[in-house]
């Protein structure tokens, strides 16, 4: 993988987020919808953040040639400052595996009667043998992944809104004491996914060739991404019954023929995966930057990883969405005034030369 295009970073941008929250629906549900039609402006605002920080912090990589993302977000030689911040990442990463190995567990058991236990080894297990793979299997899970769940997702949406007459039920409130507005949940969504997202895409920071890749990449990923999560919310505000559900869009789509909800559940599953397998392998080379040991120990650290994420799983799927992602997003927020000054700094000190050959 010698550089990086517009098209593969848009792909796997909007990859990153397909996991058991987003696809699911209850992620959006819990943040967004249950706001009624303001959480389409809440989730708005956070694309418009995640579009900002997302080209800073891999502009930033791109200028200093670090993928530490301690010394991408603060500045100076404040040595527990860099390693507070490295553990929180260590901690959302392995939490977002964890949760995916959760939403995994409650969907396998939707179609198939086994025990949680056993359907949380059995996916923990696959994604353990396949982050042995590389960053190739991952872009290449996620370019397969991405069009037919857009697809798939945004024809559900629309069908679910029409159902209705595209008629929005009167907005459910607040589901979480962590969010009890929609800017709130606005602000802490688009903190939380400040450590998700870019841990995954730090590694490819190098092989874009210019900042107009980037800023074409990013545009395009969060257009669709818009795009997406805009059908997933109209669906969800005109059914906030299926909110209930561990995994409203799953839900809904089984109600509206079984062959749909076998379908959508299969591709949600896909996203799941790669969600998990995405946050894990960030996660280990994140680690191994801090510590070069581990190079030579993958192995051995990825299956105690994989085993203490799959043990905390089985404390549920709703309730850890409800608590750790916001949880994290706000103790995020700070990090973004970090962040800015830190690249206004390293834009000022070191600029890059662009290539302009087109990407």
């Amino acid at each position: 993988m010698n550089t990086f295009s517009a098209r593969k970073l848009a792909i796997t941008y909007v990859g990153v987020f397909l996991g058991a929250g987003f696809v699911s629906g209850q992620e959006l549900w819990q943040f967004f919808a249950c706001f009624g039609p303001a959480g389409f402006a809440g989730f708005l605002f956070s694309s418009a953040i995640f579009f900002t920080i997302n080209y800073i912090l891999l502009d930033l990589v791109r200028s200093t040639d670090d993928q530490r993302l301690s010394h991408l977000l603060t500045r100076g030689n404040h040595s527990w400052v860099k390693a507070l911040v490295d553990i929180l990442q260590y901690l959302f990463l392995f939490g977002i595996v964890v949760i995916m190995i959760a939403g995994a567990t409650s969907l396998i058991r939707q179609f198939i009667p086994l025990p949680a236990p056993v359907a949380g080894a059995a996916f923990s297990l696959l994604v353990l043998l396949v982050s042995l793979l590389g960053l190739q299997g991952l872009v290449a899970t996620f370019s397969l992944l991405v069009p037919v769940t857009t697809a798939l997702a945004v024809i559900l949406g629309l069908a679910v809104s029409a159902a209705s007459d595209f008629h929005f039920s009167p907005a459910a409130g607040s589901v979480s004491l962590l969010l009890p507005t929609w800017w709130a949940g606005s602000l802490t969504y688009a903190a939380y996914n400040l450590f998700g997202t870019v841990g995954i895409l730090i590694p490819f920071a190098p092989l874009l060739p210019d900042r107009k890749t980037l800023r074409r990449g990013l545009g395009w990923g969060t257009g669709l991404l818009a795009l997406l999560a805009g059908a997933i919310l109209s669906a969800l505000m005109v059914r906030p019954d299926a909110g209930s559900a561990d995994l409203p869009m799953a839900a809904l789509a089984s109600q509206l023929h079984p062959a749909l909800g076998v379908a959508y559940g299969l591709l949600m599953g896909l996203g799941m995966f790669a969600a998990a397998l995405g946050s894990l392998m960030a996660l280990i080379n994140q680690m191994a930057l801090r510590w070069p040991a581990l190079g030579s120990k993958k192995t051995a650290a990825l299956s105690t990883l994989v085993m203490g994420a799959f043990l905390l799983s089985l404390m549920g799927f709703v309730g850890l969405i409800g608590v750790v992602y916001p949880l994290f997003g706000y103790v995020s927020i700070p990090l973004f005034f970090c962040l800015l000054l830190n690249w206004r700094q390293a834009r000022c000190q070191t600029p890059v030369l662009e290539n302009n050959s087109p990407s």
